[in-house]
């Protein structure tokens, strides 16, 4: 029996979870560490997940229900109203934590009491539960500048799970932004949560985060608008956010440039595939508008789309005949991403 008296509230908001919510929920409550609560937010399921979770009599389980379908925004919003144990974490229905998940997380605690955010390294998973890749390391110690410009230059995962944080931080901020789909939502909070203190790692891989055509993870080009939007918010955020933070506001008009050149680049990459697999010319409108957006984000310093070779073979598939081929192109490039190690 554990004598600690660190203790989690997980948070695990679904929605018709299926096979996925069972394998999940097993995972959390097979953990090394005994002190923790499972707090599950049902989005109005029509599956047999609240059933199931029912069936399990576990006094560690907590069923919270919607009477309606909620937006992913509104559904995790509901975190913030829940009773908490002084640390939380969350993660996606289709996720699995490893047996010591919350285990290193208590050490990282009790070795860093002054740190204001935790996190563990992982690992990327397919459908099959197989291992795609790990994800990119992770610093023991990282500040809030040193984390934005690991994101920013791509050296870091967008990761929502495999983070843990007091419960009356999470509250004080307001809990995580609703941003359109919680699209860069996980990204302003632990920038906010590290700019409390710093944060805390342990390297390990201690968790799976599941890449599939209906997660929360995977990018498919009908997203393409959800992501500008989410990237629009995500920025404005930023704008806000550096203003009290010279480092990061250093970090951000040294970094920011590429990375959103990169981002509308990919979003257009998107809006073309969009367009291919619809049988459709692109709208020129939607570049205008793209290139418009990454001009008024970096005040002008980049005011079109960097060149590259997807993007010319793309625009010149879509202007032909063969568009529908990039539909049958996209699968196996899908399935080439997904495939195991």
């Amino acid at each position: 029996m554990s004598t600690s008296s660190v203790c989690f509230s997980v948070f695990l908001p679904v929605r018709n979870g299926g096979s996925y919510l069972k394998l999940c929920v097993r995972s959390i409550l097979d953990q090394t560490y005994p002190n923790f609560e499972l707090h599950v937010l049902d989005n109005a399921s029509t599956d047999d997940s609240v059933p199931w979770l029912s069936s399990l009599k576990d006094p560690r389980v907590h069923i919270w229900q919607s009477p309606r379908v909620l937006s992913i925004e509104d559904s995790w919003a509901r975190i913030r109203n829940v009773p908490k144990r002084d640390y939380m974490t969350f993660l996606g229905h289709d996720d699995l934590f490893d047996p010591q998940y919350l285990e290193r997380a208590r050490t990282l605690i009790e070795r860093f009491p002054d740190a204001s955010l935790y996190e563990t390294g992982s690992r990327l998973i397919n459908a099959a539960g197989e291992t795609i890749r790990r994800c990119k390391p992770v610093a023991e110690r990282e500040t809030a500048a040193q984390y934005l410009e690991a994101r920013l230059t791509y050296r870091r995962d967008a990761l929502g799970t495999g983070f843990v944080m007091r419960s009356g931080d999470y509250d004080r901020l307001g809990g995580i932004p609703p941003f359109e789909r919680l699209l860069f939502a996980d990204d302003a909070l632990w920038l906010s949560l590290a700019k409390l203190s710093w944060k805390a790692a342990d390297p390990r891989e201690s968790l799976s985060i599941r890449i599939h055509e209906r997660s929360e993870s995977a990018s498919m080009p009908s997203t393409w608008r959800s992501i500008f939007l989410g990237l629009d918010q995500f920025t404005r955020f930023l704008e806000r956010f550096i203003e009290e933070d010279e480092p990061c506001r250093n970090v951000y008009r040294r970094m920011g440039p590429s990375f959103l050149a990169r981002y509308h680049r990919n979003i257009y990459i998107y809006a073309l595939m969009e367009a291919c697999q619809k049988g459709e010319r692109i709208d020129p409108a939607i570049l205008r508008q793209i290139e418009s957006s990454l001009a008024g984000k970096t005040s002008g310093a980049v005011k079109a789309l960097p060149w590259s070779f997807p993007v010319k073979t793309l625009e010149a598939l879509n202007r032909s005949r063969f568009r529908s081929q990039v539909d049958r192109l996209w699968k196996i490039y899908y399935r080439i991403r997904t495939h195991s190690a």
